[in-house]
């Protein structure tokens, strides 16, 4: 009984969210690959291909690498049109971010503060420059760690550990551990809203 209530009070809130309208178009998309043109029908081979997570993997290199737009809502993108490929999307995701935040510190250490302060001169007048200095000064590769697995700008840490002894090994693995974390959770997560919307389909035919 307790079960149905909820169920009700979960259907009407997705009726006044939109959320019913939602889960009609995604689940309506999940069977339309035949009805739709060549390039949608591309769209949905792309997502069962084999190269799929090498393509994840390379957004998350330029994104790690160069700053130039957010990785977060790619990877929910992502996790959304392929939600069956979500192992090699965070595999994808981690190994590409790795690979371009270890490149990045890597070209700041070969040429020095002066690339930053020519190029990127607002960094060092951030809070995240002083606040990733000094967790970086008390607890290392630890804090490497910690800044890849949060939502926070991961670009002053980056140069800061390229400017410091750190080895690029030791780097590479924190952030390995640190982003396995942060895509882990963001994945996750949006796994588990879509098997909410799939849940509350299911629950509309059944009223229907």
């Amino acid at each position: 009984m307790r079960h149905d209530r909820l169920m009700r009070w979960v259907h009407r809130l997705a009726e006044r969210s939109g959320l019913v309208w939602l889960v009609d178009y995604y689940t309506a998309s999940l069977h339309a690959e035949k009805k739709l043109d060549a390039g949608s029908r591309l769209l949905f081979r792309i997502r069962y291909g084999a190269a799929y997570p090498l393509l994840v993997a390379l957004l998350a290199v330029l994104s790690a690498g160069t700053s130039l737009y957010p990785f977060g809502p790619i990877i929910v993108a992502a996790t959304v049109f392929a939600p069956q490929r979500w192992l090699g999307v965070i595999g994808g995701a981690t190994l590409g971010a790795v690979c371009g935040a270890t490149g990045l510190t890597f070209v700041f250490r070969q040429l020095g503060i002066g690339l930053l302060d020519t190029y990127f001169p607002e960094v060092r007048q951030s809070a995240m420059w002083s606040h990733s200095g000094y967790w970086i000064e008390q607890h290392g590769e630890l804090a490497i760690a910690a800044i890849a697995a949060l939502p926070v700008p991961q670009m002053p840490a980056l140069i800061l550990a390229g400017l410091s002894e750190m080895s690029l090994a030791t780097l590479a693995l924190a952030l390995l551990v640190g982003k396995l974390v942060k895509y882990g959770l963001y994945v996750g997560g949006v796994l588990f809203i879509l098997r909410a919307i799939r849940h509350v389909a299911e629950w509309t035919e059944d009223e229907a």
